[in-house]
């Protein structure tokens, strides 16, 4: 492990260094990133910051491929992030660059669906892989800064995170450190995590202040940023941070999310992405300003014709089922994928979503959350760090979580992790999973199935692959736990709507003018019992254009 050098007395009189406008607290902070890669040690965990794009540092990992490249150095990393900080958009996904042999020993993420280059080295077994839960790291950071020595839950138990299925490990036919035990208190069973103590976090970060105080208010959510700084700090590790700019004057101590002490180097890069590569900055996307709602359907509308994941019928017809399903004053999650078009298609079917507590695990409280990019959400209520928002869903805050699924089974498991070659990660979702009263997964019948329109209709068309298999490969929620905690648990289609029961999933609605056998039963390879009151989806759903 990584133990930096005991710093120096820290200066502690204010000196503005004469014609820069700036302290010398900050002065001697300020660094380009190639300089910045060069107080990352060999061996050292490195902590990447980022959801997606959102707060993401992962531009740093270029310059570490770089330096690699150039000389040997830093080499055998650990890469530890929480919400694969990259994008599959050609020269946005940064993982391509840290692919070298020699330079990464490991890799820990929590959701890791933009981790591809990695994922051959992992299976390979180049490299050790891990994936834990984005909870159980953002709480773990938390926990770090106090010097914990682990984090002891629940959440996860009968799942891949568990030691007697997978204990989050990736790798196949090699020996990897256990990160995760099964502990019994007073006859209860519990998962313990070791702690892991990064050597050195990257951050993405607004503004500093003269004395090198760092801001996120121009960013989509917080991230952890705090306690990723004082965990590293406490540790005697490097704090890196990216800002858009520097500022003249000095911060309202209140705004301040990172005090200057616990900084090491500052990059400042105008050129920083907000949210994503299609989007220009917007004071919408950090809550800096409100807009109408005339604006937002305005937003959401270019989204539908601009993004660059374009929304099909299909999606469109999941996520308006799936608003069915909000009451007024439940407090809710909205997940990865289809579940992002909830909050707009409630507004299409004029739901009242003022009256409903929208959440996102990244520490969003409220607002309408942007279709194309996780983690953005215009008029929010509420920002803060994402490790409160883990603890308030693990205590049992939410009343509903809307989730994705990469398969469900005839047991009524869930996958989310990883199928074949394909690594997602599990993210944030056994912590939802294990709060939410009512669980709703959106995800289209077949992988590339959907509808296309004819003459006013809607016509089905199937895809190239089953998403509803007999038994899943990695099981991300355990429905028999489920079960017999007592939720209630929908698995919504744009064909149709299953319901989890005491034997497995059972079909409870059909889409109009379907023909059961034929659009559904059919292509199932496994016997799903119907129910005796089969509904229609309703038709509302359907009326996407």
């Amino acid at each position: 492990m990584f133990s930096a050098p005991a710093a120096g007395a820290a200066q502690c009189v204010r000196h503005v260094t004469e014609g820069a406008g700036m302290t010398d607290s900050l002065a001697k902070k300020l660094m380009s990133a190639d300089e910045a890669v060069r107080l990352i040690p060999d061996g050292a965990i490195v902590q990447i910051s980022g959801t997606a794009l959102v707060c993401s540092s992962a531009k740093i990992l270029k310059n570490l491929g770089d330096s690699f490249l150039a000389t040997g150095h830093p080499r055998d990393l650990c890469i530890l992030s929480y919400g694969s900080p990259s994008t599959d958009v050609p020269g946005y996904n940064y993982f391509e660059n840290i692919i070298h042999k020699g330079l990464l020993k490991r890799v820990i993420g929590g959701h890791m669906g933009y981790h591809h280059a990695l994922f051959p080295l992992i299976r390979s077994n180049q490299i050790e892989g891990y994936n834990i839960s984005q909870g159980v790291l953002s709480i773990m950071t938390s926990e770090c800064v106090a010097g914990k020595d682990g984090y002891l839950t629940k959440v996860g138990l009968g799942t891949q995170q568990d030691p007697r299925y997978e204990g989050c490990k990736l790798n196949e036919g090699i020996e990897t450190e256990d990160v995760v035990e099964l502990r019994i208190i007073d006859g209860e069973e519990f998962l313990w995590f070791k702690m892991i103590r990064p050597d050195v976090t990257v951050l993405k970060a607004s503004y500093a202040d003269r004395n090198g105080n760092i801001t996120l208010e121009a960013e989509p959510s917080n991230n952890d940023a705090l306690a990723s700084a004082m965990a590293v700090k406490n540790n005697r590790g490097k704090v890196i941070v990216y800002v858009k700019a520097l500022k003249e004057e000095y911060f309202d101590p209140r705004l301040v999310q990172i005090p200057y002490f616990l900084v090491d180097a500052i990059i400042v890069d105008p050129d920083h992405i907000q949210a994503a590569p299609h989007l220009p900055y917007s004071p919408y996307f950090s809550n800096e300003e409100r807009c109408s709602d005339e604006e937002i359907q305005v937003i959401l509308d270019d989204e539908t014709k601009n993004s660059v994941h374009k929304r099909e019928i299909a999606q469109k017809v999941i996520a308006r089922r799936a608003a069915m399903e909000l009451h007024p004053e439940a407090v809710v999650n909205i997940g990865i994928g289809i579940p992002q078009m909830i909050s707009g298609e409630g507004l299409n079917l004029g739901i009242d979503m003022g009256s409903v507590v929208m959440t996102t695990e990244t520490g969003i409280i409220g607002g309408v959350q942007l279709p194309s990019v996780f983690g953005v959400s215009m008029n929010a209520d509420s920002v803060y760090d994402q490790a409160t928002q883990f603890r308030f869903y693990e205590g049992g805050g939410l009343d509903i979580g809307f989730l994705g699924a990469l398969e469900i089974d005839a047991a009524g498991n869930v996958n989310v992790c990883k199928k074949g070659s394909y690594l997602a990660g599990v993210g944030g979702f056994n912590f939802i999973v294990y709060s939410a009263k009512k669980l709703v997964f959106c995800f289209p019948f077949m992988r590339g199935s959907g509808y296309r329109s004819e003459n006013g209709k809607l016509v089905p068309y199937n895809g190239a692959d089953r998403k509803i298999a007999k038994q899943v490969e990695c099981i991300s929620m355990n429905a028999g736990v489920e079960f017999k905690n007592h939720k209630t648990v929908l698995y919504i289609t744009e064909r149709c709507v299953f319901k989890l029961g005491e034997k497995g999933i059972e079909l409870v609605e059909i889409a109009p003018h379907l023909d059961i056998r034929k659009d559904v039963l059919d292509l199932l390879d496994f016997a799903v019992p119907v129910a005796e009151d089969l509904k229609e989806m309703p038709k509302a759903c359907f009326e996407t254009e």
